[in-house]
């Protein structure tokens, strides 16, 4: 499932099996004596150790913090679309500001299109080339396979 900037609003494969797997053997230990709020602390201590991971997406954050934290439904909607956004606003100002900081100058029209862009993706692509390019412009110039 994906929202309406096409990100992605489920938890990749490997870590869709990495939760079943946890579920399900806490599961077992409970059918084997486990008491259910060790198996509830349990499960929320792997989810926290998860929650640590650099690679995480900020639906896959929101997930797991959502079960940690037993936020309602479609509470952890709004919070990875409020985090993306945070993200986004905090991406855009760090390539703006490497602009500036080089000197750069930088049009309306191209601080228009970097401070409403939502794509990490592409906003992290455009801060990479901040740091090189030689007008705001670089940022969007379309490069060939295999060339800079």
């Amino acid at each position: 499932m994906t929202d309406l900037q096409g990100n992605q609003r489920s938890l990749s494969p490997e870590l869709q099996e990495e939760v079943s797997g946890i579920a399900m053997s806490l599961m077992a230990a409970v059918v084997i004596g486990l008491p259910i709020d060790q198996a509830r602390a349990e499960l929320d201590g792997r989810y926290k150790e998860i929650l640590k991971r650099k690679d995480l997406s900020p639906w896959e954050i929101a997930y797991l913090r959502g079960k940690v934290e037993r936020w309602p439904p479609g509470y952890a909607e709004e919070w990875a679309r409020g985090y993306t956004e945070g993200l986004a606003k905090s991406e855009a100002k760090g390539i703006l500001s490497v602009l500036e900081v080089r000197g750069i100058p930088v049009p309306d029209g191209v601080r228009e299109r970097i401070t409403t862009c939502t794509d990490l993706d592409t906003l992290t692509l455009w801060f990479d080339r901040s740091l090189t390019a030689t007008a705001a412009e670089d940022l969007f110039a379309e490069r060939s396979p295999g060339g800079s």
